[in-house]
């Protein structure tokens, strides 16, 4: 069942080019005319969204995520084109904007949630669950002013996850909390996804939303560039950004020197055997320490298709820092299953939230497989077992 669907959807701002800040401008610039110029945040959009799905959107600062948000909150109206969504909206969008300063945060639970259309009842048994979910029982009836902005923050989303909707607008919520906290909305989309809710999340932790997502939709400059199946959709965000944002690495703390591939017999080489033990060893250098880098490889084959894409995040290995100098990280693979062709290795170093690279180089050291049964067809060896029952 299609739950949304965006027909040629365009919206644009009209930006002042000068600001009038003090009354002493307002009153000595009133005669003359504002320079306003036409900005479009989203141009011809044209999508759908099924019932149930886990929507990522992801792209740079500016591209129209947040803006999509609001049109699909009805905060904005489009300036061009339809939008249809069947069903009710929770917007968990700029999370603790409308909290009263003065106020408590018990006094400001209960003005957010019945702002939200909560029931004050609803409220009264709810409130045990928000407290300890927002980690704030020693501090609820400090006033809201002495919170800080992550503590502002994880109250309004464990007031708004309490929303009984169909559909849940999240933006950037995965910046609310430390790992522990992040952990715990993790299992609120969880249960939203097991109750047939629709989620559309806004992040730019790219590797989360390629976990956590069914599908994904990439922004960039106000236009829909890719959307599908996530690891594509991530895939192409990457390059895309590395090329045209991040391109020069020569102010980066730390840069790749280069890749050695060793064989089973401990030999730099760039021929292998399917099957067979290969170690590769990333050298960098680092012009001062630099805190929890990512270091990541990407194997495509000649023609393109790409095979696999490991880091050492998603692998569960945590490095605090590097330090300043030269150094090597080392990544084994007990067995290279890919069958015969050429390959090429891509190799990077992260930040730790994935979203700023300080060196990639792209497609940049080749290697031959060789396979021992020419007899095999495609890309790896699976290596099955045959049985007659």
């Amino acid at each position: 069942m299609t739950q949304i669907t965006l027909q040629n959807i365009t919206k644009s701002f009209l930006v002042p080019h000068q600001k009038r800040t003090t009354l002493k401008e307002s009153f000595t610039e009133f005669w003359k005319k504002e320079n306003l110029e036409m900005f479009t945040a989203l141009q011809d959009i044209s999508l759908q969204i099924q019932k149930g799905e886990f929507i990522g959107i992801i792209g740079p600062n500016g591209s129209g995520k947040s803006t999509l948000l609001k049109l699909l909150a009805n905060i904005y109206s489009p300036n061009q084109g339809q939008i249809q969504v069947n069903g009710t909206v929770a917007p968990l969008l700029e999370l603790g904007i409308g909290f009263q300063q003065d106020l408590s945060a018990r006094d400001n639970i209960y003005l957010n949630a019945t702002l939200l259309g909560l029931k004050t009842a609803k409220i009264h048994q709810i409130l045990p669950q928000i407290v300890e979910f927002a980690e704030i029982g020693h501090f609820l009836d400090l006033k809201i002013k002495n919170y800080s902005s992550g503590m502002r923050q994880r109250l309004a989303f464990a007031i708004a996850m309490h929303l009984d909707a169909d559909i849940y607008l999240c933006d950037e919520v995965f910046a609310v909390g430390d790992q522990s906290f992040q952990n715990k909305c993790l299992k609120v989309f969880e249960k939203w996804r097991e109750q047939g809710k629709t989620i559309i999340l806004v992040s730019h932790n790219i590797n989360q939303i390629a976990e956590l997502s069914d599908r994904v939709f990439f922004l960039q400059n106000g236009k829909l560039i890719a959307q599908g199946e996530p690891q594509e959709v991530v895939s192409t965000y990457q390059k895309i950004i590395l090329h045209q944002e991040i391109f020069d690495f020569s102010n980066s703390p730390v840069r790749i020197k280069k890749l050695e591939m060793i064989n089973q017999a401990g030999n730099s080489s760039n021929s292998f055997k399917t099957g067979e033990k290969m170690d590769l060893r990333i050298y960098f250098e680092a012009k001062e320490q630099v805190e929890n880098p990512v270091f990541g490889i990407a194997i495509h084959r000649d023609d393109g298709t790409h095979i696999t894409g490991p880091n050492t995040k998603t692998s569960g290995l945590n490095i605090p820092h590097i330090p300043k100098g030269e150094g090597f990280i080392q990544c084994t693979f007990p067995s290279i299953n890919l069958l015969a062709g050429k390959y090429h290795f891509s190799v990077s170093i992260f930040n730790y939230t994935l979203t700023q690279a300080f060196d990639y180089l792209d497609k940049r050291f080749s290697f031959i497989v060789e396979e021992n049964n020419a007899n095999q067809y495609g890309i790896i060896d699976l290596s099955p077992i045959w049985r007659l029952p």
